[in-house]
């Protein structure tokens, strides 16, 4: 019981040190002016892309745990007290759907050009 005394004025004494921590300083940041070409220089266009395979596989966990979860739920709503049946034909289907879903979209991603800055920038320095 003595001991929570003392926590309260402990703490006030660790607040009141954090409170007296030191001077503040300030940073200041020379600027420099910049040309078109220091800009151009320091924009670096990254495309990234999922591989085929990575959207599948994907597709496919996606598709077994909502399997899963549809299979739950079809394990509770009946009374043959098979759920293990239920939960494993719930989560093969989603598998499978989940996969031609996944091999859907990898293909349709295929013939896709990707996006970026490549061709906007010549537009925006003049160079029609």
């Amino acid at each position: 019981m003595l001991s929570k005394l003392f926590v309260a004025p402990f703490a006030a004494l660790l607040m009141a040190g954090a409170a007296n921590a030191g001077p503040l300083q300030t940073l200041t940041l020379a600027e420099r002016q910049q040309t078109k070409d220091q800009l151009a220089a320091e924009v670096v266009e990254v495309q990234t892309r999922r591989s085929p395979m990575a959207i599948i596989a994907t597709d496919a966990l996606y598709g077994g745990i909502a399997g899963i979860a549809i299979g739950a739920g079809v394990a509770l709503l009946s009374s043959d007290h098979d759920w293990g049946r239920d939960l494993a034909i719930g989560a093969g289907a989603g598998l499978l759907i989940g996969g031609i879903y996944g091999a859907i979209d990898a293909a349709s991603n295929a013939d896709r050009a990707p996006v970026g800055f490549g061709r906007s920038y010549s537009l925006a320095s003049g160079k029609f």
